[in-house]
C-alpha cells in the first residue's frame, strides 16, 4: 500500500467570513461642498452660480454612492467657480472704473463742467423764444 504524502504548507480550510480586525477603519469624510463659494459666485457673478450650486448639490450624493473622486472634482470645481466669480467681479469693476475716469476726464476737458450747467434750468424753448421778442 502506498501513502500519498500530504502536502506540508497547505492551511487548514477556514469556516465562515473572514475575520476583521477588533478596530475600525476610520471612514474617510466627505470633501466639504464649498457652499459659501457658491454664494459668492450668486453674490459677485451669477451666471457662474449656477454651475457652482449644482456641483455643490452634487458632492454628497456622489460621496455616498462610493464615487469618492467624483465627489472631490465637484468640490473642486465649486471652490474654482466661485473664485473665478470674484475675479471676473474685480476684473469688471476696474473696467467700469477705467472707462468712467476716461469719460470723465474728456467731459472736462471739453469744458462741460458744474459751472456751465446753470442756465439750462427751468427754461424751455419756449421760455427762451418768449424772452427774445
Amino acid at each position: 500500500m502506498t501513502e500519498t504524502p500530504a502536502p506540508e504548507s497547505s492551511p487548514p480550510p477556514q469556516a465562515g467570513p473572514p475575520t476583521t480586525p477588533l478596530t475600525p477603519l476610520p471612514q474617510e469624510s466627505p470633501p466639504p461642498a464649498h457652499a459659501g463659494w457658491a454664494v459668492v459666485a450668486v453674490l459677485f457673478f451669477w451666471p457662474l452660480a449656477f454651475s457652482a450650486f449644482t456641483h455643490a448639490f452634487n458632492v454628497y450624493p456622489l460621496w455616498a454612492r462610493g464615487d469618492v473622486e467624483g465627489a472631490k472634482a465637484a468640490s473642486d470645481r465649486v471652490r474654482k467657480l466661485g473664485q473665478i466669480s470674484l475675479w471676473l467681479f474685480g476684473a469688471l469693476l476696474l473696467l467700469f472704473a477705467i472707462c468712467y475716469t476716461a469719460v470723465m476726464v474728456a467731459w472736462i476737458s471739453q469744458g462741460y463742467g458744474w459751472h456751465h450747467h446753470h442756465w439750462h434750468h427751468g427754461m424751455g424753448d419756449q421760455d427762451m423764444m418768449w424772452r427774445n421778442h
